[in-house]
């Protein structure tokens, strides 16, 4: 199994990044964690239009899946496949926009739900994440998990536990979760992610959703002095192999 980080940026692009898309790759089977704005241009490098298997978003945030709409279009422009391509299967929330699922043709939306799911090769589970009433974690496996957007809670701690690579949010640092109104920010700080890796004793922490107006030489440090393992910053090209060392790809 492989990841391909696609985009990494969080809540808005970057100037050097599309919003969070994930490629996981085995077997021949593709596999896209989120599908953010401008991801599916940075996409092409990696997979084409008609190589994507199946779409998991952890949520309904528009910088978690917009860009699924560029996929759906070029699966169904003509003189790319004169003949229909079968339907991409989309695990989404059940809050995902209707426009989504006015294309049942090209994509076959199911709900998510807690629990266990198979994509191809991948034994994958979900659990409820604290961010929107309807925001999913990922856990691919032993190899990866997916954080998605979330505050720090039981249920993530516990789909985390062993897993080899922890795929966190770092949306900012612990000293500005203070400044929130009500203390209701519901992410993780590069200081969580840091921790929770800790917690999951996972052999890789890779910090990503980095809002565009942060340092990531600051998150990366906020991370490494609460983290166990290795810590590195999401960029795209970053390519990552469970049980081997990160190397780019692009």
């Amino acid at each position: 199994m492989r990841l391909v980080v696609v985009g990494s940026s969080g809540s808005v692009p970057g100037p050097d990044s599309p919003c969070s898309c994930y490629l996981v790759e085995d077997d021949g089977y593709r596999l896209l964690l989120d599908v953010g704005p401008g991801a599916f241009g940075a996409l092409q490098a990696y997979a084409a239009p008609h190589e994507i298997d199946a779409v998991v978003l952890s949520h309904a945030h528009g910088d978690h899946w917009e860009d699924l709409k560029h996929l759906a279009y070029a699966r169904t422009h003509r003189p790319l496949y004169p003949d229909p391509l079968p339907p991409v299967t989309v695990v989404g929330p059940r809050d995902l926009p209707e426009v989504v699922r006015q294309l049942p043709d090209v994509l076959a939306v199911q709900e998510t739900t807690e629990g266990a799911l198979r994509l191809g090769p991948f034994d994958l589970r979900l659990a409820r994440a604290p961010h929107t009433d309807h925001s999913f974690a990922v856990r691919v496996g032993d190899a990866l998990c997916y954080t998605g957007d979330s505050a720090p809670c039981v249920a993530l701690e516990e789909l985390a536990a062993g897993c080899e690579v922890l795929l966190a949010e770092a949306s900012g640092f612990d000293d500005g979760r203070e400044a929130v109104e009500g203390g209701a920010w519901q992410h993780l700080t590069a200081g969580d992610a840091g921790r929770l890796s800790a917690l999951s004793g996972s052999r890789l922490l890779v910090l990503t959703h980095l809002r565009p107006w942060h340092d990531p030489a600051a998150l990366l440090a906020e991370a490494a002095a609460h983290a166990s393992c290795p810590v590195v910053v999401a960029r795209t090209g970053l390519t990552v192999a469970p049980s081997t060392a990160p190397a780019d790809r692009g």
